[in-house]
């Protein structure tokens, strides 16, 4: 698969009337957690290379809207949420949730205009801790209800991380599984220097892809949810079967920056569901929003790369430039996922062109179904609890 560097800017840039931006802006992105947004100021929100304000109003509903005000045009991220909307710090005009301006106090009584002034307002949906929104073609598709966002039975780590390159790259490592071998050697020894073997299967939301270990009476299956979302496990010897079950979404901020947000349900014995707003206890980061540079990694001395484990992706991606530069590489065998997913993405890209939905959007409420992923590390079986009954 050769790609020109014409052809790469097509896949790669996100904003507002490219192809790849018109294409991600049919998806859901989380963009917050909801757990911080009770009695906080107003939050500015970078997706796609537009900018927002994002707030709860007293009601406890979640708005957002464009970020500027429509008076004179200065950041309402700089405003106060009260109980009815945000205000802004300016001249006082109150919007609601929906971009209704209910407020305009420097004007004369009987001089107001603001019946006739509003905002653009985006949907907003909360699910699993995390605030998602909508910002494209209306209407908006149904928000797609993955497993680990209604689960339960363990505590819910919530915590996100910025990485400093292009979404594209993010998703790509993703799929590229032949480089736990080798980046990941220091904590996937069994796979260490080994030409793996990788079951692939196309899937309605992306992909399935399982790793046969020799020897092994499991495999190691994840998911990859298109476009840039990943369901997998992580092993933790200290919890026992099941380890901990994973959702981490790539959240296109520009063309070179994402920020990931992680779901992290680690199973408890008692059986009750905490949330827990930073990252799981044995982690060196505490979050929730996990600050970094680009080309400032931690390290280890493991003997291998001497990079610490959960800086390792984000050292390989970054380290690829802000954009790569698809033109120069050379694909191999290993690379069979890279191409499945080159393959998902160019139809779907080629779908939003022609007006229809790209790959993994649902609108028919009979279809909008629990996806249970299956997901497991080696030979444990997860002990995800899953409320079926509020999720469908």
């Amino acid at each position: 698969m050769i790609i020109t560097q014409t052809e790469n800017e097509r896949l790669t840039r996100v904003g507002l009337g490219t192809p790849a931006g018109e294409m991600l802006r049919r998806y859901w992105w989380p963009v917050a957690f909801s757990g911080e947004m009770a009695g906080a100021r107003p939050k500015k929100v970078k997706l796609l290379g537009e900018e927002f304000v994002l707030f709860r109003d007293g009601a406890g509903k979640v708005g957002m809207l464009e970020l500027y005000c429509a008076h004179r045009r200065i950041s309402l991220a700089r405003g106060r949420v009260e109980e009815q909307g945000l205000r802004c710090c300016y001249h006082g005009w109150l919007w609601s949730t929906e971009g209704k301006c209910l407020e305009q106090p420097c004007e004369e009584p009987g001089r107001s205009f603001a019946d006739r002034i509003s905002l653009e307002s985006y949907p907003v949906e909360e699910a699993g801790g995390l605030v998602f929104v909508y910002i494209g073609l209306k209407p908006a598709p149904l928000l797609p209800k993955y497993d680990l966002l209604h689960a339960t039975g363990g505590t819910r780590y919530l915590w996100a991380v910025t990485n400093h390159c292009n979404w594209l790259q993010s998703a790509e490592n993703s799929v590229d599984r032949a480089h736990l071998a080798w980046l990941h050697a220091p904590n996937y020894p069994r796979y260490a220097k080994k030409v793996l073997k990788v079951n692939w299967t196309r899937r309605d939301y992306g992909m399935d892809f399982a790793i046969v270990s020799d020897g092994a009476a499991g495999q190691n299956r994840s998911s990859f949810i298109f476009p840039s979302a990943m369901r997998f496990a992580s092993a933790r010897v200290e919890q026992g079967p099941g380890g901990r079950q994973n959702l981490r979404f790539g959240t296109p901020m520009d063309d070179t920056s994402i920020i990931n947000f992680f779901i992290t349900l680690a199973p408890t014995a008692d059986g009750k569901t905490t949330d827990v707003l930073g990252t799981p206890p044995d982690q060196v980061e505490r979050g929730p929003y996990v600050e970094t540079q680009r080309g400032v990694y931690r390290e280890v001395d493991d003997g291998w790369w001497n990079i610490e484990s959960n800086d390792q992706d984000r050292m390989a991606t970054e380290e690829q430039g802000p954009l790569l530069d698809r033109s120069r590489e050379n694909l191999a065998a290993s690379d069979r996922g890279i191409v499945l997913y080159r393959d998902i993405l160019n139809d779907s890209l080629e779908a939003v062109a022609a007006g229809r939905d790209p790959l993994g959007v649902i609108r028919d409420p009979a279809e909008h179904k629990l996806i249970d992923f299956g997901t497991q590390q080696h030979d444990a079986v997860s002990a995800l609890s899953v409320a079926r009954s509020a999720a469908e």
